[in-house]
């Protein structure tokens, strides 16, 4: 008789694949805005977070020129200790950073 073919669920291992160099990237990019919004507990950053996480985060950044309009766009945020970077506002700025950085 027909034997009769079950597919199992994936077992952890195979639920567990690991994630490309881009990706690994990306989830990078993403936990480090948490880490510096959650200093104060909520889900943006001031100018000055912005600027401490590109020091410690981005620091061969400052030394290229493609920091310029990052370092602009921080300094046009308004005041560096109350104004407010949400998630989105800071993923382009990262995006206009690598855009800026990129191999012609």
């Amino acid at each position: 008789m027909g034997q009769s073919h079950r597919l199992s669920p994936p077992t952890p291992a195979q639920d567990c694949q690991e994630l490309t160099d881009v990706e690994r990237a990306i989830e990078t990019v993403i936990n480090q805005f948490h880490c510096y919004a959650v200093k104060g507990q909520k889900e943006y950053l001031t100018p000055n977070e912005l600027r401490e996480l590109v020091v410690q985060k981005l620091p061969h950044l400052g030394k290229v020129k493609c920091v310029g309009p990052l370092d602009e766009k921080i300094e046009c945020m308004g005041d560096p200790d109350e104004a407010k970077l949400e998630f989105g506002e800071y993923w382009d700025m990262m995006g206009d950073a690598a855009k800026g950085c990129r191999r012609k």
